[in-house]
């Protein structure tokens, strides 16, 4: 064998393990892009769910439901509350908004938080807070609220009222 043989073999060789290797590293970054997708899901649920289980405090519920009902009607300590649970309430799906415009959270789940806005956006307490409030929140997300079709909020009104 000469050495022009021996060296078209080491090419071949070489090319060979840059292919494996070019592979080995494209599961890999597949891998840490589920991984990664897989936290921002979880995160985003976390940061949700957090923002949703401070109504277990009894003193913020009623100023809920109540706020809710009627916005107008809320002393002003307890309006200050609403409007300030409210809007880190709104922050987390604005997060969320945008790990889904960035293509980290999934549609489905998107979807599925984008129905809790929907149902609030349908009662005239919160068109009365996003009209003070809007600007709090980058204008992307502003306008994409401002298009949002409006749920239904009532079932839970009656249920409490």
């Amino acid at each position: 064998m000469n050495w022009d043989a021996v060296g078209a073999i080491g090419e071949i060789v070489g090319a060979l393990a840059v292919v494996v290797s070019l592979i080995y590293l494209a599961i890999q970054i597949r891998n840490q892009n589920l991984e990664s997708r897989a936290a921002t899901v979880q995160q985003v649920l976390e940061s949700n769910a957090a923002a949703i289980s401070r109504l277990q405090d009894p003193g913020l519920a009623k100023i809920w439901l109540a706020g809710i009902a009627d916005f107008d009607a809320l002393p002003d300590d307890e309006r200050l509350r609403f409007v300030i649970y409210l809007t880190a309430a709104l922050r987390s799906f604005e997060i969320a908004f945008y790990q889904w415009r960035s293509g980290r959270l999934d549609e489905e789940t998107w979807i599925t938080l984008l129905q809790v806005i929907k149902d609030v956006k349908s009662t005239a307490s919160f068109q009365k807070f996003y009209a003070m409030r809007r600007h709090h929140f980058r204008p992307e997300f502003a306008n994409y609220l401002d298009t949002l079709e409006e749920g239904d909020y009532s079932y839970i009104l009656a249920n409490n009222a």
